[in-house]
């Protein structure tokens, strides 16, 4: 069945190798594959017809470019079937020790590059009265992790935007997932990954120093040596485009992302969880 995929985020991880399992497990399919230095990825596709791919410059926090991506989408393929937000990267530190430029720029890249760019296609997908927009989140976006609280922010608003999104487009045909994988081999925790200056700079004298070393332990030391291999992820997301039913809003991957979700839902049944203030009701 031919398809148009668009992919953000294709210089590596999760982007990279679904824009490849694509071009090579579906022979009718076409995808637009995006990075912020679209050179850096061309040399990843040399092999690939180019009547398939269209491979673009794509800065999610640049409007411009959003929609420069968009009509260019249009222009060679006539329309985007499936769009895949999988842009972003993680921002270590304590939230006292982030700069506000720190924080902005996760959001900007992690929630609001992701908002535009959707907002941007979801009128093409209520035209074509089908579409089915993948947003790439994380088991960070259902469990806060200490150290990690501005990326958790950026996931969490992922998943309750995705979960909003898909009662909104499911009366034009357009379907959501939400993506929450645990520890995978991605560059996350790798080059891409951000941190605090008292990170970068081993502050001993940081209030945080023990948390900061233990998160340079657990997270850089760790880079490369996760247990996940990303092509599961994207055999699975190939599946769930190709399949006549509907697929499910939220995904977990891995055996380490449904174990922490087990344990929050363990501990939202706790009877201290919901327990009211004297005299006061919470409501919408």
């Amino acid at each position: 069945m031919k398809k148009v995929w668009l992919i953000t985020g294709c210089s590596t991880g999760i982007g990279l190798i679904l824009a490849q399992e694509v071009l090579r497990s579906c022979p009718q399919a076409q995808v637009i594959a995006t990075a912020r230095q679209p050179n850096s990825i061309e040399p990843l596709f040399e092999e690939v017809d180019s009547n398939r791919l269209l491979i673009t410059r794509l800065d999610v926090t640049i409007r411009e470019q959003i929609q420069q991506t968009v009509n260019a989408a249009i222009q060679k393929f006539g329309g985007i079937d499936i769009l895949v937000n999988n842009a972003g990267y993680g921002l270590e530190g304590a939230l006292e020790e982030l700069t506000e430029e720190e924080i902005r720029l996760q959001m900007e890249t992690n929630f609001f590059g992701l908002v535009f760019l959707t907002q941007a296609c979801i009128p093409i997908m209520r035209q074509q009265k089908s579409g089915y927009i993948i947003n790439i989140s994380s088991v960070a976006g259902l469990r806060g992790f200490r150290g990690m609280s501005m990326y958790c922010a950026s996931k969490f608003a992922v998943v309750g935007l995705s979960e909003a999104l898909s009662q909104e487009l499911a009366p034009f045909g357009i379907r959501v997932s939400v993506i929450e994988p645990g520890p995978y081999r991605t560059d996350w925790a790798g080059r891409s990954l951000q941190k605090s200056r008292a990170i970068r700079e081993q502050d001993t004298q940081s209030p945080y120093y023990e948390l900061n070393m233990l998160l340079e332990q657990q997270i850089s030391g760790n880079s490369g040596k996760q247990p996940g291999d990303p092509l599961q992820i994207a055999k699975v997301l190939i599946a769930a485009a190709q399949s006549d039913t509907s697929p499910p809003l939220h995904m977990v991957f891995g055996d380490e992302g449904i174990a922490y979700w087990k344990d929050k839902l363990r501990r939202f049944s706790e009877p201290n969880f919901w327990q009211e203030f004297p005299h006061t009701r919470w409501s919408l």
